[in-house]
């Protein structure tokens, strides 16, 4: 046994405590405040939030699990950086969907200062337009992971349901099969 090791144990053995340990605590995501850094910002193709010095994400940290967890668990704020910060590394359909319905969800809320309410519903507007602009054929999966079902059409309907018109086109359809679909006319 080395010299430290015996040390250690004969400390221990002798009823002296050992000093406790520090802690290193982060950022309390309930604290996370959401204000406008850009009206782009969550928005394809813009990268800026990884500028916004509101985002406790911006040098990373989030990851295919955490996102989830976030979007779960976390204050609306705290969630949209962390999948504002995902879609500005990997830009797909699901990423600007549910970056979409956290924008959405600060403004239904009011979960920003009141000046910048105007401006949020405006950028949820935009962040699903995105959806069909960018992502009109993307997905994303029930919990089990394994059924698929398509954006388009939620974001779609999230346009309308915010007072918005989308643009491109889209016209909303029911197929064959019952399933709602959009058409790009």
């Amino acid at each position: 046994m080395n010299t430290s090791k015996a040390g250690l144990l004969a400390l221990v053995a002798a009823g002296c405590a050992l000093p406790a340990p520090t802690y290193e605590y982060g950022q309390d995501l309930d604290d996370v405040v959401f204000r406008v850094w850009t009206t782009e910002t969550g928005i394809h193709p813009s990268r800026d939030v990884l500028d916004d010095p509101e985002n406790p994400f911006a040098e990373g940290g989030v990851g295919a699990e955490t996102k989830w967890d976030l979007l779960s668990g976390a204050s609306a704020p705290a969630a949209f950086y962390a999948w504002a910060t995902v879609l500005a590394g990997q830009p797909n359909g699901e990423h600007q969907f549910y970056t979409a319905t956290l924008l959405h969800e600060i403004y239904e809320r009011a979960l920003c200062p009141p000046e910048q309410v105007y401006f949020v519903h405006e950028m949820a507007i935009g962040a699903y337009q995105s959806v069909l602009d960018n992502f009109p054929d993307d997905v994303t999966y029930d919990a089990t992971g394994t059924i698929a079902y398509p954006l388009a059409p939620l974001a779609y309907d999230a346009i309308v349901s915010l007072g918005g018109e989308p643009q491109g086109g889209w016209v909303r359809i029911t197929g064959a099969d019952g399933a709602t679909v959009l058409v790009q006319q």
